[in-house]
């Protein structure tokens, strides 16, 4: 078996590899906006698994699970019920506007929407922090899962494991991001329904399996894990991020139009809330009569452990491909975004008149040199990776959530607001987060209400925007922006 599981596991990387060599020839010659979006021409049910996939990380296949034994179903709950209410404000309230503006990231639409030469640079930067953070965290569940499977470090793991996913996402850009998280979806959801049926299956049924696993572990079905405003912040954090996460947002883009944008991120929801339901509560519930409850030397490992006592070799053997796919479906589309935010943002700013030429040429090298980054830094990482990675989000979250809904439904928001709402979500998340001892993810609860005052005070004190400032997100809710438009700005 161990034989198979490499065999399965070079088979795949090789994949991966072809895939990021076909999506470099197919737009090869093609322009930055491009290579961010893959041609914009990615189908429905395509782009709708990639979208669940680059959202099921290697924190929802280890450490969504390990919260949930540790914490309680409860608690993991909430965070996916902000999920599932995120992914409803961006099919519903972002994905037409920032489809019609013509855009290709959210620091993209930031600049056209407002005129601040800081928030310019303020938001790529801010990007940059926390989706460094996010791949950190999902690094660990390489690492962990190379050392369970081939018995090698965690360090040659992580290294393994990076080398490619930094390959093909540098090499093909957001085209075999796409492919190879349509590839790594599939694979993902079957092991997640396959190991659900298992626990079900040797629980005796899911009402018993509930009932036996809440009889040893009682606080398991509570909410006493955590104060409540805990359960309340991880709502927050995943209700407001997911409408300016860039992995999240790109796909709006990817797509062929902004129906199919809409109906992408649908199927990407739905599939996600099985996943959840599956393994935080069937999987887990098992985990807790396997293991009479006790607590686990790694509770990110909890669904390792299950695997080694509960499913066939052939399934534990795909299911730790599945949870590569996790990590890799991840921390590719993390890291493109991340190259976007250094070369295609943070430059565009800094140098307007930069050649995009030179642009495709800079992403995949900030690709590369963030990839190499990362894998440093997560050599080391702490333990509770979700908590790790949802911090990072809060703090994107605070920042940016209200100055980009506001910026799109609010005709009189302003860039002052902007940035007054930008820098009081950022500075008083960190400043709960570092000086004071708060519940986890609990900061928010306060930061976002306080980028919300900020954002609407300064701009009703200050004056409203120019109708030519307005003009593209008005021309935006009605129809594509297009060349001739950008040419009448001109």
């Amino acid at each position: 078996m161990m034989t198979l599981s490499i065999i399965v596991l070079v088979l795949y990387l090789a994949l991966c590899v072809g895939i990021g060599i076909y999506a470099h020839r197919a737009q090869s010659g093609g322009t930055a906006h491009e290579y961010l979006t893959g041609g914009s021409d990615v189908g429905f049910f395509v782009n709708g698994v990639a979208i669940f996939a680059a959202f099921a990380t290697g924190g929802t296949m280890l450490g969504n699970m390990g919260l949930s034994y540790v914490g309680g179903w409860g608690y993991i709950t909430a965070y996916n019920a902000g999920v599932a209410v995120g992914y409803l404000i961006t099919a519903f309230f972002i994905a037409k506007v920032f489809r019609n503006m013509n855009v290709s990231t959210v620091p993209e639409f930031i600049r056209e929407r407002f005129n601040s030469k800081v928030l310019n640079v303020i938001v790529p930067i801010i990007l940059i922090g926390t989706l460094t953070a996010y791949l950190v965290a999902q690094m660990k569940v390489g690492g962990l899962l190379g050392e369970r499977l081939f018995n090698i470090p965690y360090t040659w793991s992580v290294v393994l494991i990076g080398a490619v996913y930094i390959f093909y996402t540098a090499y093909g850009g957001m085209k075999a991001v796409t492919l190879t998280d349509f590839l790594q979806g599939l694979i993902m959801i079957a092991v997640v329904l396959v190991t659900g049926v298992i626990a079900i299956t040797k629980g005796g049924g899911v009402g018993n399996l509930y009932s036996m696993a809440q009889e040893i572990t009682p606080q398991w079905t509570q909410t006493t894990a955590y104060p409540h405003i805990a359960y309340i912040g991880g709502f927050l954090v995943w209700a407001s991020v997911l409408a300016i996460l860039p992995h999240t947002v790109m796909r709006i883009f990817s797509a062929k139009n902004e129906r199919t944008g809409r109906a992408s991120l649908t199927l990407g929801v739905g599939m996600y809330v099985i996943t959840s339901i599956f393994t935080c509560i069937f999987v887990i519930a098992l985990t807790i009569i396997l293991n009479n409850g006790a607590a686990l030397p790694d509770n990110d490992a909890a669904f390792l452990i299950f695997l080694d006592q509960a499913v066939p070799e052939i399934v534990k053997a795909i299911a730790y491909a599945g949870i590569f796919a996790a990590v890799m479906s991840s921390v590719s589309a993390m890291l493109l975004a991340l190259g976007a935010a250094l070369a295609y943002d943070l430059v565009g700013a800094l140098k307007p008149d930069y050649p995009e030429q030179k642009k495709r040429k800079l992403v995949p090298v900030s690709i590369v040199g963030f990839g190499i980054l990362t894998l440093l830094l997560s050599m080391n990482p702490p333990e509770l990776l979700t908590l790790l990675y949802s911090a990072a989000m809060g703090l994107l979250a605070s920042s940016l959530f209200f100055p980009a809904i506001l910026g799109i439904w609010w005709k009189r928001m302003n860039s002052p607001g902007a940035l007054a709402g930008t820098l009081a979500g950022a500075i008083s998340y960190l400043t709960l987060l570092w000086g004071f001892d708060m519940p986890p993810l609990s900061e928010i609860a306060v930061s976002l209400p306080v980028s919300l005052l900020f954002s609407v005070v300064v701009t009703l004190l200050t004056a409203p925007p120019s109708e030519q400032e307005m003009r593209r997100i008005t021309i935006a809710h009605e129809r594509e922006f297009t060349l001739s438009d950008m040419n009448q700005e001109v």
